[in-house]
């Protein structure tokens, strides 16, 4: 079965970056390829059909369904321009009749793009588009190609057809391998799958029985080659096994002993006027031959003949001369000379069967969208997702596949996991989750099981809906391979992409110069400008200005989420396609059992890492067990990053133990341990949502922390912290209460407080590690403040802190403006010397005087304006702390 493959939007008119390294595994092998099929499907999506019927040689001795074709090489006789044509060995004839080559080169391309296209994005509407054309080759009465090649390759004044006409429908296998994946789709009705494979099956019977079929068989050089490669995959389509072992052991007796020389070379055409051309084109029909059989157990590409001829042995005697032309030691081609080689089928096949990452670097590089006719035509493989896409996956046992594609979904013991709570189910939980993603099925866990996880390196890719009911996954963290391998991974089966072309953008920017199959997320990269360069004890030297952006398929970016930064120069612009259709996780109760390191920023991320955009994520549970008194911190059990749109709600997580350590100033320092971590990811909510343990107490560290972020949520949730390191553009919180650590947050435009319950020591916390920055806005609407949650404690409502003396790379604010309605401030638990609550603490300490330099100006608010707060101290609210610093805030209290 072919199965579905990772997804890849396109882009038009940008090139697409280099690899860096050679491919190590299918996915980074083909990423360029999936850009590519989808980017040529959106192309063919709308074509009409055109068959044989819609053109018409008077030259042609056959009817308006029959297939003509002439002799390329045959040209008009000059002594009698009238008469039979006369042979120029390897000059194509330009004046020849090629429509019908041509419609059928236009039909495997559209196929092979759509199919393959389907595969990478598992969108319907691709073999929809495939379906009439289809239909109008192989089963309309009145635009239908009759099944032969009667009239293939004829030549004027000699002969009506030819049995090496039969070379014509190699264009034909690319079809024939489509028909495959639609078959599988299960779209298209059966019946009309049924005439579409008694085609084949009637031409699969003419090229074998008819005079011209066997005159090609046994024709010698590519020709043969080229037969047995058709037929076997036609009979493969069709289910023809005599056909198929036939082809088989015609490449081990005839073709591999008969065409190739002992050092890999091709004797036959080496003779030929185009050398090289029919070489490379001779051991892509061998390799694709070969290709046909790669999931059965006997394996042409190893197989040798007594004298030491093999597949590896022409690879290797080719290979050398594609990857630098100029070494070949034969005659140049005497037509299409420079524009061979180009991403041949050998490399790539042969790569992946002998293990050999030079020929896959190499099949990688070259150029797959050749224009030149003669090339197209003698390119048997210009779709290979549709050759390779099976290979790797491991087969299940019929009966059980059925079992299941009936039920309509997976679940873990079909796969052999025990739920015992002591057997480690990790593998049968990825074996059943590979197969839902291949055949496109949900997953429910088995009700009551108990699944231990231990500590291997393995990850489960999730890619359909996964509903993990009541059962409990145990997560064993005390001895792992891989402490930052995820557990589940929440997978698009879209696929990121690097582009090059826009050179910079602005602040705010509107547009880029782009266009896209889809909504997509960019990333943009400058790595030449530092941002969040950290103060105090866990002080760095910064991290690349970094954004993520959100735009429609024509490079609009939404408003909601504009560009923060002016980037002077990209070095990095990546795009990730964004998954239309949602997909649900459902419930599950998780247990860490927490590691026992040494506490120091090793980071733990044994978790569920969602990289995926529209998900939603209802009714989990995670507790932490086995904490002692060190360990290691944890990079948060629901990790949510390079994505948007993730809901979160109904859901329940734990705070982690607080741990110590020494930081980068070489001071104590408490590590930040998260539950929660929000990375690069754009409208993120937090509904509905809670913790286990006590929000107040301060021996567990604050639950969520985000970066680079964008439109975050949090609605009626009970959390002991939100937090925003390297930057947040907008965010609301309402309905909820936050615990001992309160909001801590740098970043842009609107933070919106409301109805809400805010127990930290400042309303707001503005990080002073990163220079207490808000660009924007803050608007605090019937709310409670409980300072430090009700311990003794002076009251401010905006804290943080800059001197004015550190770079943080980037200019620091202040909100502009603040918005106070309804507040109330319980500061019943004051000190005795207590003056009412601030405004602003102090942010500064040392600047006393106006005459205090900033080596690095702050910017301070503008405008406050209060309305109807009250405190149950009954003391007036003040400016700040710092009256010098905020003489000039204009206050507006109503």
């Amino acid at each position: 079965m072919i199965q579905t493959i990772f997804f890849l939007v396109f882009s038009i008119g940008l090139n697409f970056s280099s690899p860096n390294s050679i491919p190590t595994s299918k996915k980074d092998l083909f990423s360029k390829e999936k850009v590519r099929v989808v980017q040529l499907a959106e192309k063919y999506k709308n074509l009409p059909p055109i068959t044989v019927t819609s053109a018409k040689s008077p030259r042609s001795a056959g009817g308006i369904h029959d297939f003509y074709s002439e002799g390329d090489y045959w040209w008009p006789n000059p002594k009698d321009p009238e008469g039979p044509y006369i042979q120029r060995d390897g000059m194509s004839n330009p004046d020849n009749f090629t429509a019908h080559r041509e419609a059928m080169i236009r039909l495997s391309q559209i196929s092979g793009a759509l199919a393959s296209a389907y595969l990478v994005t598992n969108d319907d509407s691709y073999i929809k588009a495939l379906a009439p054309h289809l239909r109008a080759w192989f089963i309309d009465e009145e635009t239908k190609m009759n099944p032969n090649l009667l009239y293939g390759q004829a030549i004027k004044g000699r002969v009506t057809g030819r049995g090496i006409g039969i070379i014509d429908t190699i264009q034909l296998m690319e079809v024939a391998k489509a028909i495959e994946v639609i078959e599988d789709a299960g779209i298209i009705p059966d019946s009309e799958i049924d005439q579409m494979k008694s085609w084949f099956s009637e031409y699969l019977t003419w090229m074998t029985t008819h005079p011209y079929g066997i005159d090609e068989r046994d024709h010698g050089n590519n020709h043969s080659v080229c037969w047995a490669m058709q037929a076997a995959v036609f009979a493969k389509l069709v289910g023809n096994e005599e056909v198929l072992n036939y082809c088989k052991e015609m490449y081990k007796s005839v073709l591999l002993p008969e065409q190739m020389a002992e050092n890999g070379s091709f004797p036959q055409e080496l003779k030929r006027t185009k050398p090289y051309g029919y070489s490379l084109f001779t051991l892509d029909a061998m390799a694709t031959l070969c290709q046909v059989y790669a999931d059965e157990p006997e394996d042409l590409f190893h197989y040798e003949t007594a004298d030491g001829k093999s597949l590896a042995k022409g690879v290797s005697f080719l290979y050398p001369f594609v990857a630098d032309k100029n070494t070949w030691p034969f005659e140049k081609d005497v037509m299409y000379w420079d524009q061979w080689p180009v991403r041949h089928p050998f490399l790539l096949f042969g790569g992946l069967a002998f293990g050999q990452e030079n020929y896959l670097e190499l099949w990688n590089r070259l150029d797959a969208d050749f224009e030149t006719p003669e090339v197209i035509r003698n390119m048997p493989v210009r779709f290979p997702l549709l050759w390779v896409a099976d290979q790797d996956n491991e087969t299940i046992d019929s009966e059980l596949k059925s079992k299941i594609i009936a039920t309509g979904e997976v679940t873990y013991s079909d796969f052999g996991a025990k739920g015992d709570g002591k057997t480690d189910d990790i593998k049968a939980i990825a074996k059943a989750h590979e197969f839902a993603n291949q055949n496109h099925l949900p997953v429910k866990a088995d009700d009551g099981a108990v699944y231990y996880i231990g500590g291997d390196e393995l990850t489960v890719e999730i890619q359909t809906d996964s509903d993990f009911g009541n059962a409990t996954f145990i997560i064993d963290d005390r001895e792992v391979q891989n402490r930052t391998a995820p557990v589940f991974l929440v997978l698009s089966s879209l696929e990121s992409y690097s582009l090059d072309g826009i050179k910079s953008v602005k602040r705010n920017q509107e547009k880029l110069d782009l266009e896209l199959a889809g909504p997509a997320l960019v990333t943009l990269t400058d790595a030449t400008t530092k941002r969040y360069i950290r103060f105090g004890p866990n002080q760095n030297s910064g991290a690349s200005q970094t954004d993520i952006i959100l735009v429609d398929k024509n490079g609009n970016v939404d408003e909601n989420a504009p560009i923060i930064w002016d980037f002077d120069q990209i070095t990095e612009m990546s795009v990730l396609p964004i998954d239309e259709k949602i997909l649900k996780i459902t419930g599950g109760k998780f247990i860490t059992i927490a590691n026992q390191e040494e506490s120091k920023y090793n980071y733990y991320s044994r978790n569920i890492s969602i990289q995926r955009s529209n998900v939603i994520v209802d009714g989990l549970e995670h507790r932490i067990q086995g904490e002692q008194d060190h360990g290691a911190p944890y990079g948060g059990f629901l990790a949510i990053s390079n994505c948007t749109n993730v809901t979160v709600q109904n859901s329940i997580l734990t705070g982690h133990k607080t741990y110590q350590t020494i930081g980068n100033a070489g001071t104590t320092v408490s590590m930040g341990s998260y539950d929660i971590l929000v990375n690069r990811a754009l409208n993120v909510s937090f509904i509905n949502c809670s913790q286990t343990n006590d929000i107040d107490d301060s021996t567990f560290w604050g639950i969520m922390g985000s970066n680079y972020s964008k439109n975050l949520l949090f609605d009626k949730c009970t959390f002991s912290r939100f937090d925003a390191h390297m930057g947040v553009a907008n965010t609301t919180i309402r309905n909820s209460t936050l615990g001992h650590m309160g909001i801590n947050a740098i970043g842009t435009g609107t933070f919106t407080v409301e109805n809400s319950i805010i127990r930290g020591r400042s309303l707001i916390n503005l990080r002073s590690d990163y220079g207490s920055t808000w660009q924007g806005k803050l608007i605090i609407k019937n709310c409670t403040f409980i300072p430090n949650a009700g311990k003794t404690y002076s009251a401010s409502l905006i804290n943080g802190y800059n001197s004015g003396q550190h770079d943080f790379g980037y200019t620091c604010y202040m909100p502009e403006e603040i918005l106070i309605e309804n507040l109330k401030i319980d500061d019943s638990n004051h000190p005795e010397n207590y003056d009412g609550p601030a405004i602003f603490g102090n942010f500064n300490s040392e600047r006393k005087e106006d005459t205090y330099e900033e080596k690095y100006p702050y910017v301070l608010t503008k405008e406050v304006h209060l309305k109807n707060v009250s405190t149950t101290s009954g003391k007036e609210i003040r400016r700040s702390n710092n009256e010098v610093m905020f003489k000039g805030v204009k206050v507006e209290n109503n």
